[in-house]
């Protein structure tokens, strides 16, 4: 499917690939912009996530595929956060210059995955940003920082992305812990493998229950059978959900 490199930004790793339905009607499309995982390391990259977005639009939205600086490519918290946001405000002010046809960017859904999961509600809950999302789908999500810092190796992730240890700085941790910000004021669909051992799906269920608890409209389903990886496949149920959740035009109500 033919994509269109746009660069948000003049760092080599602040560019995106956008890709547009072949067949369009006149009305404006919604977009649905995705955060690649990948421990927040440039180890991984945004070609996790192009198979989905070519998957989103064949089934008739635009989708805004997101590299991002990351640990040992430029980033480090502040970085990758705040290149998140600026991926974000270009779907309004940047996309809409490149596409042929209208876009609805009062309709702008964000997905993504493990670690980009944790970035993509993040991103949400920042309530001055240009362009307010009107939905968020995290794929098993990295959502709680602090429990995570908790444990060896993503005590050893998190430290080099944010420079410091939760001992030291655990402000820094809450800040960007997705669990620790609720209410975003943005619908939520979390979906998890139950058989993550990588992120556990409980850290998705608290997620759930605490933005409930806030007021926000969020739903939790697990995938029986299913792990951390099964979202990249085309041919899991964990990718099945992941397209309802985005495409449906009310999940909440929906059980998995």
């Amino acid at each position: 499917m033919p994509r269109i490199r746009i660069d948000y930004g003049p760092e080599p790793q602040q560019f995106g690939h956008f890709y547009l339905p072949t067949e369009v009607s006149a009305a404006p499309l919604p977009v649905v912009m995705l955060l690649h995982g990948g421990y927040w390391s440039a180890d991984f990259h945004l070609n996790l996530s192009t198979a989905f977005a070519t998957e989103l639009a064949r089934s008739g939205v635009a989708a805004w595929n997101v590299e991002y600086r990351r640990v040992g490519a430029g980033g480090g918290w502040a970085e990758t956060s705040a290149d998140v946001q600026a991926a974000l405000a270009a779907v309004g002010d940047l996309l809409p210059t490149h596409a042929p046809v209208p876009l609805d960017v009062s309709d702008v859904r964000l997905l993504g995955h493990s670690a980009g999961a944790q970035l993509a509600v993040w991103v949400a809950g920042q309530r001055d940003s240009p362009v307010r999302p009107s939905r968020v789908v995290s794929q098993a999500g990295a959502l709680d920082l602090a429990s995570r810092a908790a444990t060896r190796r993503g005590g050893a992730v998190l430290e080099a992305l944010f420079g410091v240890d939760f001992a030291t700085d655990p402000q820094t941790y809450l800040d960007a812990s997705p669990l620790h910000r609720v209410p975003t004021g943005v619908p939520t669909v979390c979906i998890h493998g139950a058989e993550d051992v990588q992120v556990p799906a409980a850290a998705s269920r608290v997620y759930v229950e605490a933005a409930r608890e806030a007021g926000d409209r969020a739903a939790y389903w697990e995938v029986p059978g299913e792990g951390h990886n099964d979202f990249l496949d085309r041919t899991s149920r964990s990718w099945e959900l992941s397209l309802r959740a985005l495409l449906d035009r009310d999940p909440w109500s929906l059980g998995c």
